[in-house]
This record gives C-alpha cells, sequence and structure tokens, in this order.
C-alpha cells in the first residue's frame, strides 16, 4: 500500500505540474499580446514622426529650390502614359520638355516627388514614395502671370513662373467635402502612410485621385474612416515673401 500511494504521489504532481505550465504559458501569451499592441502603436508612431521630419524637411527643400530656379520642379513621372518616357519613369528625375511639366491634368501636374533633383531621400517610413502636385504656373519657366482677374495688367517678371498676383489652384479641406484648411496652395507632398492600397476611407481617397483638393485630418483608425496620410503644402504667401526678400519678385 504505501508503494502505491507513492506512485498515486508522483502521478499526480507530475499532472499538476504540466497544468501548471500550460496555464503560464496561457498567462504569457496573454501578456505578450497586450505587450506587443503598444510596442505596434509606439512603431507606427515613431514612423510618422520620422516621416513627418522628412516632410519638413522637403518643404524647405522646395522653397530653396525656388529660390534658385524661379519655378518649382516638375514631378517625376510615375510611368509612360501623358507623353512620358517609358525610361524616364520613376526615377527619381522631374519630367519636363522644353520648360513645361510632362504632366498634365488640367493646370495641375501630377506625379512621384522628383527626389533625386532634389537631393532628398524619396520614400517615407514604409517604403512608400511621395507622391507631389504642382499648379504648373508654379513649375513651367515661362515668363508670365497666371491667367487669374488679380494678374490684369500686370507686367511679368523676367525669369520667373509666376507674380505676386500669383495664386495656386491646390485646396486641402479638414474632411472629403468638408471645411477649407488652406486655399490657392501651388505645390503639395503625400506620405499615404502604413495602409496606403488598404483603406475604404473617402479621407484618404481624395488624396489619391489626382484633382486638385486634398484631405488633412487628425490620424484615425475607425474601420471606413481611416486616415493616417500625411501632407506638407507650399503656401503662395511664403513663397511670394521669401521671393520678394531674395530679390526675386520686385
Amino acid at each position: 500500500m504505501h508503494r502505491i500511494h507513492i506512485m498515486k504521489t508522483k502521478y499526480f504532481s507530475q499532472g499538476f505540474t504540466l497544468i501548471v505550465i500550460t496555464k503560464l504559458i496561457f498567462i504569457l501569451g496573454l501578456m505578450m499580446t497586450s505587450f506587443l499592441e503598444p510596442l505596434s502603436s509606439r512603431v507606427e508612431e515613431e514612423q510618422r514622426n520620422k516621416t513627418q521630419i522628412q516632410l519638413d524637411d522637403i518643404e524647405e527643400v522646395l522653397y530653396g529650390y525656388v529660390l534658385r530656379n524661379n519655378h518649382l520642379p516638375c514631378p517625376d513621372c510615375i510611368d509612360n502614359d501623358d507623353g512620358c518616357a517609358a525610361a524616364t519613369a520613376n526615377d527619381g528625375q522631374e519630367d519636363s520638355t522644353a520648360g513645361v511639366c510632362d504632366v498634365l491634368d488640367g493646370t495641375d501636374v501630377v506625379g512621384n516627388l522628383p527626389w533625386v533633383t532634389l537631393g532628398v531621400k524619396g520614400t517615407d517610413e514604409w517604403n512608400n514614395i511621395f507622391t507631389y502636385q504642382v499648379d504648373s504656373e508654379y513649375a513651367d519657366t515661362t515668363d508670365g502671370t497666371p491667367l487669374q482677374a488679380g494678374c490684369a495688367g500686370i507686367s511679368a517678371t523676367l525669369g520667373v513662373s509666376f507674380s505676386l498676383c500669383s495664386d495656386g489652384d491646390i485646396t486641402v479641406l479638414d474632411s472629403a467635402g468638408g471645411n477649407n484648411v488652406a486655399t490657392n496652395i501651388t505645390a503639395i507632398v503625400v506620405s499615404h502612410g502604413k495602409n496606403w492600397g488598404n483603406s475604404t476611407s473617402a479621407d484618404e481617397a481624395e488624396n489619391t485621385d489626382g484633382d486638385a483638393v486634398f484631405v488633412d485630418k487628425d490620424y484615425s483608425q475607425a474601420t471606413g474612416a481611416e486616415y493616417d496620410d500625411i501632407l506638407i503644402w507650399i503656401s503662395p504667401h511664403i513663397l511670394n515673401t521669401m521671393s520678394v526678400k531674395a530679390g526675386i519678385l520686385p
């Protein structure tokens, strides 16, 4: 009987140990899950912060490009549509012919950020290429003023593609069909975030439809209203002030 008691004790001891281990593994799994979720959020937040720094640098570079060249750069072609040569698409170089951007969509020019021309990194922290849109009046090399009522009777400034009376035609809203955030923008650069191509958000769709309207709003993960795009844009007022101070415009 004593021997049987020892065998039972060993058996139940081993069984109890397996149950404890199973529970510990389950608890550790829950702990790891709860740990990894905020870790993932922190990683994305860090990626967003780094991308914002990139965009801030790109904004400064674009203003600097104007001060040196008297116009904004043309985009790099995404493909060989609209007169772009296949050999020059997606190479980071601005694409223009005889001083006019190759890709035209109305008065706007849409494509990749010409990162090689500007000397900046062309992709965000998710390795997606920055997209870039510019009012063609600011990206050509033709002397003259835009065909706007405010520019009537104003002479062109030699060697400059815009004048103090010039306004861009890009608008930024706080949501699709929402309120104005900024108007008369001359150029805009967009990081489409981590979820580019995997969102059903109308707000994000506004930033990829090729028109002159964009959305800039707070980060959101709400289903159907996802938004993780990050934008910077070139203000005509800042551009004019810098150009006057630099002696580019009278």
